[in-house]
């Protein structure tokens, strides 16, 4: 399912406009995961403030403390939000849950789920306090009447553009790095469905040969050209997923009990590669921003985003626990390809894997136009003789391979979705909000904000040691997992 993608806000008036690039999230969510395109989603829309109309949050978690709120800015409902957030959580990262829930096992896998469902939901709202803040010190993009809700603005406003830049690498990383995981998903899936006697082709070989596609639709400029592609991944995850469950309920090997080898708690290096793949479908911190800035009622927002976590977290739960439970010790990391031989498995793999090539150039697109931008302006290009073409297709072709070597370096869908959701994702979940909430109201103290207290400052040290560490324990257990799969 295409998911939605932040829109470009206007910078302040000093700094350097570049374009906005998102990771994703859910990136699990097909779309996105890690760029997210308005044109698919007319549901997030920008909104706006009214400086003579706010009004002050009322937050359970002090973060949004004496920081505006627009009364009626936003145009979209708490339920329409909540089907966006939901549309960026659920996705292609679904398919490793059962393998995520193999390593942890079948108890410790929904405990550490529901555990960072709530440690997200957190930091989404420390992230909007940063936002609401960094209006109120005047400091970020947009104007009075349409204030910015981009992660790259906030991050500006608390470190100038050395943040924003720092912000706009990892989200770079992170969408090359869920292209790379897209082209391992289709090139797996289609190594599944290849006859016997193409037993010699490898998925290394598949991965060359579906790239050169995926760098061609990403070189198309209008995105609205893949719109049609919004419903299309809706009924492939879905399909997807019932397949799944239909097969291990009907259809699994007569001879293996349901549960049989199963764990409960698996092992401690397993949390680890888990942590990434739970962290691909709920660190979805770049696409809540305008969402949030486009509700018609802002104040509902913490109901709203831990009400769809929950719901997402419960089904993504029973699901991965399902998928590891039919398949035991075999789970592969794409679940689905434990299903073999029925012409409508065939097809759904097939819908899947047209999804997330179609869904490639919308993820990958926020990244080809920074560079594109940059290449264009130091070497003075311009379409005129099908110079800026021949430098977009550059770029496209230079960010394909570098997607592609990451799915050939790492061949797995799991292990490479859970190193970008375990390190670029974190960061931005984890590392960069409660600092930039420190920053901010040190510059809003002066303006009648609170100070902040010793107890503030041990959450933030906290936080961000928490997410430098599974940064670091995610990057140690993806290694070792891929040498010992060689």
């Amino acid at each position: 399912s295409l998911v939605p993608m932040l829109r470009q806000r206007p910078t302040v008036a000093h700094t350097p406009t570049l374009p906005m690039a998102i990771p994703l999230g859910g990136v699990g969510s097909d779309a996105a995961a890690s760029g997210k395109n308005e044109e698919h989603q007319p549901l997030v829309d920008d909104g706006f403030i009214d400086d003579d109309k706010t009004t002050t949050a009322s937050s359970s978690t002090g973060h949004l403390e004496d920081t505006p709120l627009p009364p009626n800015g936003g145009k979209i409902t708490s339920l329409q939000a909540s089907a966006s957030v939901a549309k960026a959580i659920m996705g292609a990262g679904s398919f490793s849950l059962p393998w995520a829930f193999a390593q942890t096992g079948y108890v410790a896998g929904p405990i550490l789920m529901v555990a960072l469902m709530v440690l997200s939901v957190s930091s989404l709202r420390t992230l909007v306090a940063c936002r609401r803040l960094a209006r109120r010190s005047g400091n970020a993009g947009g104007t009075s009447k349409r204030p910015s809700a981009s992660y790259v603005d906030v991050a500006r406003a608390a470190f100038g553009d050395a943040g924003a830049r720092i912000v706009y690498c990892a989200s770079v990383s992170a969408s090359v790095g869920v292209c790379g995981s897209y082209l391992v998903f289709v090139a797996a899936s289609l190594l599944s469905l290849l006859p016997p006697q193409y037993e010699n082709v490898g998925q290394t070989q598949l991965v060359l040969m579906v790239v050169p596609i995926a760098v061609l639709l990403s070189s198309v400029r209008d995105p609205n050209k893949f719109a049609f592609t919004a419903l299309l991944g809706d009924v492939s995850v879905l399909l997807g997923m019932g397949v799944v469950v239909v097969y291990g309920i009907l259809y699994r090997d007569e001879d293996r009990s349901l549960g049989d080898g199963c764990v409960a708690f698996g092992t401690i290096d397993g949390c680890a590669l888990a942590f990434g793949a739970v962290g691909f479908l709920f660190f979805i911190h770049f696409l809540v921003l305008p969402i949030e800035g486009s509700m018609a009622r802002p104040g509902d927002f913490d109901q709203m985003v831990s009400l769809t976590f929950l719901g997402c977290a419960a089904v993504s739960a029973v699901f991965g626990v399902l998928g590891y439970l039919f398949f035991g010790g075999d789970t592969e990391q794409i679940v689905i390809l434990n299903i073999r031989g029925s012409f409508f498995v065939s097809f759904v793999k097939l819908l899947l894997c047209i999804d997330l090539l179609f869904t490639y150039p919308v993820v990958m697109r926020p990244s080809i136009e920074i560079v594109e931008q940059s290449l264009v302006l130091q070497l003075n290009l311009s379409d005129k003789n099908n110079g800026g073409a021949k430098a977009r297709l550059g770029v496209c072709s230079v960010l394909g391979v570098t997607a592609a070597g990451a799915g050939i370096f790492i061949p797995a869908f799991a292990l490479l979705s859970g190193l970008v959701g375990g390190v670029c994702q974190t960061f931005l979940a984890f590392v960069m909000p409660p600092v930039m909430l420190r920053v901010l109201k040190q510059c809003t103290t002066n303006k009648g904000a609170k100070e902040t207290s010793a107890l503030d400052d041990a959450k933030v040290v906290g936080t961000v040691l928490f997410g430098v560490v599974m940064i670091l324990w995610t990057v140690h257990s993806t290694w070792l997992e891929t040498r010992r799969g060689e």
